[in-house]
C-alpha cells in the first residue's frame, strides 16, 4: 500500500473572515417645484449639472412634444446671451429657476401636490448634452409646504 499525503484540517482553517462589503453612497441628482412655481436645485444637483458660477448659469427648459401627459424637463445648459434661456436664481440656500407660468400651462398644480425629480444627463440629436428632469412622484403638499409666499 502506497502511503498517501493526506492534509488535515484544524478549527482555525475553519474560520471565515467576514468581509464588509462597502457601499458606495450613490444618489441621483434631485429637484422639486416649491409651492411657488419654482423648480428647486440643491448644491450637489448644481454640481451634477455642471454649473461653474451660478452668476451666469442659464438653461433653456423644454417638454417632449410627442408624449401624453407630463413626465419631465429637458434642461439644457445655455449661453447667457440667450433670450429664451431661464436664469438661476438664489432662492435662501439653493437656488431655482422660476417657472411658476410654465408649470400652469403644463397643468401642474403646485400650490397643492409635490413634485419631485430625479436628474440625468442625456445626449440629444441636434441639441448637444443636456439633463432630463424626470418625474417620479407627487403628493399632496403639507399644510406647512404650502404656506410660502405667492409672488
Amino acid at each position: 500500500m502506497k502511503k498517501k499525503e493526506i492534509k488535515f484540517f484544524t478549527q482555525e482553517d475553519n474560520v471565515v473572515e467576514k468581509v464588509k462589503a462597502v457601499k458606495e453612497e450613490f444618489s441621483l441628482p434631485e429637484a422639486h417645484i416649491t409651492s411657488n412655481g419654482k423648480l428647486s436645485l440643491p448644491l450637489d444637483t448644481l454640481d451634477f449639472l455642471g454649473v461653474k458660477s451660478t452668476l451666469t448659469a442659464r438653461f433653456k427648459v423644454g417638454v417632449d412634444q410627442n408624449k401624453k401627459g407630463f413626465i419631465g424637463l429637458y434642461l439644457i445648459p445655455s449661453d447667457e446671451n440667450d433670450p429664451t434661456a431661464f436664469e438661476l436664481v438664489k432662492i435662501g440656500r439653493g437656488f431655482s429657476l422660476l417657472l411658476k407660468g410654465i408649470f400652469i400651462k403644463l397643468g401642474l398644480n403646485y400650490k397643492t401636490t409635490e413634485y419631485n425629480f430625479t436628474i440625468k444627463k442625456i445626449d440629444l440629436e441636434g441639441i448637444g448634452t443636456g439633463f432630463f428632469a424626470r418625474l417620479i412622484s407627487e403628493a399632496p403638499r403639507t399644510k406647512k409646504e404650502q404656506a410660502g409666499d405667492d409672488e
